[in-house]
């Protein structure tokens, strides 16, 4: 299954997978379009500006160009549970703006998109790495 994200400009669906090597899909299940936590349809085409994408690893929740299979969602779950400990770590209003809304969009756009037990099966292994560091300095000046 894949889930295209994009809360505010694409909703979620689900499209069928290609073995194609030479197609978006084939790209997708070879993980040729993966980011940090999800893949990307087009990095080089920023569905707002048009030109190469620079926005944050976190603003990847809320674009058009973002993709979700089954294979990220260890990488989600990881980085959930790293947003759950740093929200108590900081204040809730700076936790907020800064991660708030990939949270949100993981939870409500993304996750209810998988059954329960796809969840409850990848909780079952043990998490990579949430990869953090890639959106904080001094890679990422917010």
């Amino acid at each position: 299954m894949l889930v295209r994200s994009g809360g505010r400009r694409r909703g979620a669906h689900s499209v069928p997978a290609s073995n194609d090597s030479g197609s978006g899909n084939g790209r997708l299940a070879g993980g040729e379009l993966d980011t940090a936590w999800t893949a990307c349809e087009d990095h080089d085409h920023n569905p707002e500006t048009g030109a190469p994408c620079g926005d944050s690893f976190l603003d990847c929740f809320h674009c058009g160009s973002c993709l979700v299979t089954r294979t990220h969602l260890p990488r989600l779950l990881s980085l959930l549970d790293s947003l759950g400990a740093l929200r108590q770590q900081m204040n809730e209003i700076d936790w907020w703006k800064r991660y708030g809304p990939a949270w949100l969009a993981i939870r409500r756009d993304i996750l209810t998109k998988f059954t329960p037990a796809e969840v409850d099966k990848v909780r079952q292994h043990p998490l990579p790495d949430a990869l953090l560091d890639l959106v904080e300095a001094p890679w990422e000046q917010p």
